[in-house]
């Protein structure tokens, strides 16, 4: 409506101009008339002084006459002047409305495109199409021949291209460091710049191609509730195009729109990722449940049924079958305690609950009390320790540790058959000791290798009775509260390997 109305105005302005200028030529023609007849008029006086020969009244007299047709044609002269300078400055005020209506008609039509493109690079919210709909818009507000989308790195401190028109492939690989170059500059200072001319700094030449000339720049930092997110960057080098100050007016307006858009795309890229993690997280979770529903009921189902038997026995029952029963129910009796002893760590380490103590720990000590805690579920495997007697002392918490050693050992013997060896070893290296315990199973599948200790998941499907899928979760936590690392790998030959590292003493330490 705005933009129309403007155009109307301007239109109207013309005929009111021929107006004025057909009012001027009519006043020239008055004028000339006035003068002719002021002319005539003293020749005619003249003419009958002589013919008369007569001497008038002194007011009637050719001299009083003479000077009041003068006077007539100078106060006419003056008159028409005056109007002519009226004309003049109602000439020039239509003039310069004109200029500005023209310059109002573009300056809309410009917020419109403006406007158009803000709409447009808004309107969607995947952060590459947002960045290639800025750069398409800015081409075609500016009739840019190169530009690209710069985007700050996690730490404000670097930019790389993240989308780029009309550049090179080495190009549009390029980084720069806040400060260097232009398109630094204007991320450190947060101010648009524009250049003109054969570019030939070395510093613009950082995101225009250095084989072709470029005529006119420009670079608008890019902002998004006062947090820095880039540098927009455009440039010409074919035509006549140079861009002035009101282009850089254009690039820094249509800039806050661009960066708007690209914050709230980032916004919704990190909510779709978190969403997507909370449904595979649900799905475990649902997973989890079902198995742990299942491994508890069959202890449970176990203890129930034995306590039944018992119960219809009674006193008929003998000393043997009475022994058998109980160690049976005690069996089944510690597999739920150690499942339920799992879930109540890994909900405290997930909710952060623990607090890991420091303590010097003799390491080859703790690690023989261990493996001696299993003899009695070993069946026909054995332990094969290599630990050096000159193991220097670690510092950490002793219970965390031992936790980490049992649920390592207790995964070697569910996942390695009869008869095999379980390798437990130790060793210095630089600042830490790795302990690693190894088996002679099946090894690990490669796709589930790399997420082995989150929680939820578990090893081969022949082992997993007893099993909530969160022991090697608690031991990747407890080992990360220590300050070490923990990796799992798969043995030439079958099974797997799991090594864990602890800190030696560090300042800081207390005993």
């Amino acid at each position: 409506m705005t933009e129309r109305a403007v155009v109307t105005e301007s239109e109207v302005q013309a005929p009111r101009l021929e107006e004025i200028q057909g009012r001027r030529r009519q006043l020239f023609r008055l004028l000339l008339l006035v003068l002719v007849l002021v002319g005539a008029g003293v020749v005619l006086v003249s003419i009958a002084e002589r013919l008369l020969g007569q001497e008038p009244p002194t007011w009637l007299s050719p001299d009083v006459i003479r000077v009041a047709f003068v006077l007539l044609a100078v106060a006419f002269a003056l008159y028409v002047r005056e109007k002519e300078r009226s004309l003049e400055r109602i000439e020039r005020a239509l003039i310069e409305e004109r200029v500005l209506s023209t310059a109002l008609s573009n300056r809309v039509a410009e917020l419109t495109a403006i406007s158009q493109a803000g709409r447009a690079v808004a309107s969607t919210l995947s952060l590459e199409d947002v960045l290639q709909l800025i750069l398409r818009s800015a081409q075609d507000l500016l009739g840019a021949t190169e530009g690209s989308v710069m985007l700050f790195d996690d730490g404000k401190t670097t930019l790389r291209i993240a989308a780029s028109v009309g550049l090179s492939a080495e190009a549009a690989q390029k980084t720069i460091s806040v400060g260097e170059g232009v398109a630094g500059w204007v991320a450190e200072f947060r101010e648009a710049v524009i250049l003109r001319g054969d570019v030939s700094d070395p510093r613009f030449r950082r995101f225009v191609p250095k084989d072709r000339p470029v005529r006119s720049a420009m670079s608008a930092p890019l902002y998004a509730r006062s947090e820095p997110v880039g540098v927009l960057n455009v440039s010409v080098s074919d035509g006549d195009r140079s861009y002035s100050e009101h282009d850089l007016r254009a690039l820094t307006v249509f800039a806050e729109h661009a960066a708007i858009a690209i914050a709230n795309a980032r916004l919704f890229e990190l909510e779709r990722a978190a969403s997507e993690r909370l449904a595979e997280v649900d799905a475990r979770r649902r997973e989890f449940l079902a198995v742990v529903t299942h491994d508890l009921k069959s202890p449970l189902t176990s203890i129930m049924g034995y306590v039944r038997l018992l119960k219809q026995l009674g006193e008929n029952a003998t000393l043997e079958q009475a022994k058998e029963f109980n160690r049976v129910i005690e069996k089944q009796a510690a597999r739920m305690l150690d499942m339920i002893e799992q879930l109540l760590m890994a909900t405290s380490l997930e909710e952060g609950a623990r607090v890991l103590s420091r303590e010097p720990l003799d390491l080859r000590a703790l690690v023989g009390e261990e493996v001696a805690a299993f003899a009695g579920v070993l069946g026909d495997r054995v332990i094969d320790m290599r630990i050096p007697d000159d193991l220097p002392t670690v510092y950490g918490d002793r219970s965390a540790i031992e936790h980490i050693l049992a649920n390592l050992l207790d995964n070697a013997v569910k996942y390695s058959p009869d008869g095999t060896a379980i390798e437990v070893e130790a060793s210095p290296a630089p600042d830490e000791v790795s302990i690693s315990v190894a088996n002679r199973g099946t090894g690990i599948p490669d796709e589930v290798l790399p997420t082995v200790f989150e929680r939820y998941k578990r090893g081969d499907a022949s082992a997993r009775e007893g099993s909530v899928g969160l022991g090697l979760f608690i031991v990747r936590s407890l080992t990360l509260g220590h300050g070490g690392r923990v990796w799992a790998e798969n043995r030439e030959g079958g099974g797997t390997r799991i090594t864990f590292t602890l800190p030696m003493r560090r300042d800081g330490d207390r005993d």
